[in-house]
């Protein structure tokens, strides 16, 4: 019994240092976000639908009807980061001619979707658009898009 106590006291020791200053410190609320929003269209035409992506993920949003799109961040929150980004925009749909939502939790090509958008556009390796996110600039970008290869 008196071993137990001994090691416990020992890992208690040793751990308090790493919980001295879990208290009130605050969480990390990430970087600064600005406002971001914009158009998509394919052929002259409002792109609606689509999914719009700067980098890797730092700002997401889908068009509307009339190809408007705004940006929220990773968690939801409304903006993009400052910087300059690779933009991807993607439309999948379905045999059925629905569109793919991501959510449906499978990938698009195993839900039997068809990428709607040319790989200059939508594949991360060879998209031709990119974006400079600017803090305290006009951050409204208009994307237009050619159908075919």
């Amino acid at each position: 019994m008196r071993i137990h106590f001994v090691v416990f006291c020992c890992c208690a020791l040793l751990l308090s240092p790493l919980f001295a200053g879990c208290g009130g410190a605050k969480v990390p609320q990430g970087p600064k976000l600005v406002p971001v929003e914009g158009t998509v269209t394919m052929d002259g035409k409002p792109l609606a639908e689509a999914s719009v992506m700067f980098g890797t993920g730092q700002g997401i949003g889908e068009t509307d009807a009339n190809g408007r799109f705004e940006l929220k961040s990773i968690g939801g929150k409304k903006g993009c980061p400052v910087g300059e980004f690779k933009v991807i925009i993607e439309k999948w749909v379905k045999a059925d001619g629905s569109v793919y939502r991501s959510a449906d939790g499978i990938s698009p090509m195993d839900a039997g979707a068809k990428q709607q958008i040319p790989a200059r556009y939508s594949d991360p390796e060879k998209t031709e658009l990119s974006a400079s996110v600017k803090e305290g600039g006009n951050n409204k970008f208009e994307f237009q898009l050619k159908s075919g290869a």
